[in-house]
């Protein structure tokens, strides 16, 4: 009778194979495993096979594999994506390899295969240090981890044969590489993600527990008679959990780096509306943000019932001083006044914008009359101060300013452009009588 080597068969209750005995030169039957017929979760699993297994995660790793590329290439990525993309392509690669046993030589199987699916991990790790920009200091750790793997690999395979420990060499690194990548997330990504992205984490953990899985049942059942034909269900549901474990880190990659884009885009957003809010040369708020918080301070005094006062101020003699040293020099002139306004506004609710080419706002909301001179009398004080030379004033051998101030508690028939009505008839009150001055308006 011809048997074939590999031959599974069933003998009351039960698994034997056809092995080929060295020793009396013909094939034998040598019994696997025996196990109840009555478990559930066996006879559910019991379709399994490592084969199919294998063959069925190698093309959904080949398809994930070729949406990672197209992903990299196509769309805005972050440091450490490109990584990602080369472990998950070496995984499915080595996953093709390892399903293809007994059809291509031993060495591409065995050692490149499972060096191939080892090495996605690795490119994890280092691709999560890369990605939230942190330097990884025990990579040449686990770079060392992965060569010692690769000799012990060649030696079960080659040197002493022993599937058994192959596989358990390969659980073991596999643990150690995902926990590192485990590791990297948790300490570090906490700065670039929110919760929720930390699916990652729940995958990470998945992946490593079905190596774990395997590697129980590797010991608890050794040797395996091999490693296509082993018949004990569980290192195919391993391998199945590992494979749902990858597709779903996957998954997480391209969700995470889609949802930095969009964390990214609204700071661009918000650097955005804050520049459109500000005077391009001063960075004081500018004449819109000016209109908008007036508005919404002046209402909110209308509803308390409490006073709200407007310093307005214009340079004197700017055109002369821009005519006389220069218009770099003006700049540099507006940038000082500006910090000066800026010193002054102490409150979170008070609001310094630039008005016109040389007019400067200040608003004081909850202010009085008296409290808003003296703020004045700072900012005129402070100029004096700076003494910044103006040979071509009228009124001073230095830069001078005009000041007029209003200060108003609004009834229900006032309108926030009373107030700055008022303040410029102050402030043309102080410029028609002389300049560097300051001129009061209050109702």
């Amino acid at each position: 009778m011809l048997i074939n080597k590999g031959k599974l068969i069933r003998v009351r209750g039960t698994i034997q194979e056809t092995v080929y005995c060295e020793r009396n030169k013909r094939y034998v039957f040598k019994t696997i495993t025996c196990y109840k017929r009555n478990s559930s979760i066996i006879t559910m699993f019991e379709p399994l096979d490592i084969r199919t297994t294998l063959q069925v995660g190698a093309m959904t790793c080949l398809v994930l594999a070729v949406v990672m590329v197209y992903y990299s290439v196509a769309r805005k990525t972050y440091p450490g994506f490109h990584s990602w993309t080369l472990g998950i392509v070496s995984a499915s690669i080595g996953a093709v390899l390892v399903s293809m046993r007994g059809f291509i030589p031993t060495f591409l199987t065995i050692i490149i295969g499972n060096f191939l699916i080892v090495l996605m991990p690795f490119m994890l790790a280092y691709g999560f240090s890369t990605f939230f920009g942190v330097r990884w200091r025990l990579m040449p750790f686990y770079s060392f981890v992965l060569c010692a793997f690769l000799l012990f690999y060649v030696w079960w395979t080659f040197g002493s044969p022993s599937l058994y420990y192959r596989v358990i060499c390969l659980c073991v690194v596999l643990i150690i590489l995902f926990g590192e990548s485990l590791r990297i997330v948790m300490s570090y990504s906490k700065s670039i993600l929110k919760e929720y992205d930390l699916i990652l984490v729940v995958f990470l953990v998945f992946t490593m527990s079905s190596s774990f899985l395997r590697l129980v049942v590797t010991m608890k059942h050794k040797p395996p008679v091999s490693f296509l034909n082993n018949v004990e269900v569980w290192s195919s549901v391993a391998i199945l959990m590992t494979i749902i474990g990858i597709v779903g880190i996957i998954s997480s990659l391209i969700i995470i780096n889609s949802h930095r884009i969009e964390l990214d885009l609204l700071k661009v957003g918000r650097k955005i509306e804050r520049l459109a809010r500000l005077d391009g040369l001063t960075n004081l708020f500018n004449r819109r943000c000016f209109d908008e918080k007036l508005t919404e301070e002046f209402r909110r005094a209308q509803r308390a019932s409490r006073p709200i006062s407007l310093i307005m101020a214009d340079i004197d003699f700017f055109k002369l001083y821009n005519d006389t040293y220069g218009h770099q020099s003006g700049d540099d002139c507006l940038k000082e006044i500006a910090s000066i306004f800026q010193k002054c506004s102490r409150r979170a609710s008070d609001i310094a914008a630039r008005y016109g080419g040389e007019e400067f706002v200040l608003l004081l909301p909850d202010t009085d009359s008296a409290g808003a001179r003296n703020v004045a009398n700072e900012i005129q004080n402070s100029i004096q101060a700076k003494a910044i030379a103006h040979k071509a004033s009228c009124v001073a051998n230095v830069v001078t300013i005009s000041i007029g101030v209003s200060t108003i508690r609004p009834d229900s028939m006032m309108q926030p452009d009373d107030l700055v009505k008022y303040a410029d008839q102050a402030l043309y009150a102080s410029k028609k009588k002389g300049k560097n001055q300051i001129q009061q308006y209050e109702v």
